[in-house]
């Protein structure tokens, strides 16, 4: 069934306008569409879609699809009406919906159940990734939606190539276009989110407290990956190092960081770019309390280097008991 986000204001339109009498001239121009006559007026708390079981059938919820997704509902996938679909409002839930009715410029869609998505991965990835050519970043981003990253941080590093910092407006809704493309692909119910870029000190003084910072290096030969996670209390531990409150938007403060990073346990990955990391780096990690680790004897790229320590650690964690 196909999956697609929509921006949550639709539905929260759509539970305050429940109550409202609108004119049919001012139905066309919004997002909702007015009850039938004759159906019962009852206050809807917002942003709730009545479930399939015990939904009232003279109160149909109907929206209208934004521009974009109308045109590649209608006429890129040509979803017939009474087909099914998956709505998303980033809530963690899914809303099943029905292809209602279609014309040449919209299409509108009946909701027919709220019900609790695909869980997140037990344990929280926050991948501090080094800057790569274009294309390199934007395969990282999409597979590592998959895999089940939460937090997607770009840092520059001493050996990033220069000029990639200037990620424009453009570039950034092209990296959040492919988050969301692949959390629908692979049937995630929340976005992982998108930090802005910043330098690799910002990035370590940002650690926050319970979080496990782990650094993969190629010059580490003697304590791996599984070793760093199976140790005893090493996952949720409390990182004691001391820093000072940031300025600008943090791991610490992103907006689907929970309030403290014990449960689910948070992992933060920090990668280098395609050079690698350089020995004063991998020490200024250490001085924060990162754990500098082998990913084995072969030397790999930095996008696999990646999403193997991405799929390692959820293996890992998910399989711990």
């Amino acid at each position: 069934m196909h999956r697609f986000f929509i921006p949550p204001e639709l539905l929260t339109n759509l539970a305050t306008a429940s109550n409202a009498t609108i004119s049919p001239s001012q139905e066309s121009s919004r997002n909702v569409v007015a009850p039938l006559a004759g159906a019962r007026e009852e206050p809807a708390p917002a942003n709730v879609v009545a479930p399939a079981r015990g939904a009232r059938p003279d109160l149909p919820q109907n929206i209208l699809l934004p521009k974009g997704l109308a045109h590649q509902v209608r006429d890129v996938l040509r979803l017939n009406i009474g087909e099914h679909m998956l709505l998303l409002d980033n809530s963690g839930d899914e809303i099943l919906a029905t292809v209602a009715r279609t014309s040449k410029t919209s299409v509108e869609v009946h909701l027919l159940e709220r019900r609790p998505g695909k869980s997140e991965p037990a344990v929280r990835i926050i991948l501090c990734q080094g800057l790569l050519k274009s294309a390199r970043f934007e395969w990282i981003l999409e597979k590592g939606t998959e895999l089940g990253v939460s937090t997607f941080a770009p840092i520059l590093c001493r050996r990033s190539i220069a000029g990639l910092e200037d990620a424009g407006p453009a570039k950034i809704q092209r990296w959040q276009r492919i988050i969301q493309e692949a959390a629908e692909q692979s049937g995630r119910s929340r976005l992982p989110e998108l930090l802005p870029i910043r330098p690799l000190n910002h990035a370590l003084n940002d650690i926050p407290p319970g979080a496990l910072a782990i650094m993969p290096w190629e010059e580490e030969h003697s304590l791996t990956l599984h070793d760093v996670l199976n140790a005893p209390g090493n996952v949720g531990a409390t990182l004691a190092v001391a820093r000072p409150a940031p300025a600008h938007p943090t791991l610490a403060q992103s907006t689907s960081a929970p309030s403290t990073f014990t449960h689910p346990p948070t992992i933060i990955l920090f990668i280098g770019p395609e050079g690698g990391l350089v020995p004063e780096e991998v020490a200024l990690a250490q001085q924060h309390g990162v754990q500098v680790v082998s990913l084995g004897s072969r030397i790999l790229r930095a996008e696999t280097a990646a999403l193997a320590a991405v799929a390692n650690v959820i293996y890992e964690l998910e399989h711990s008991d």
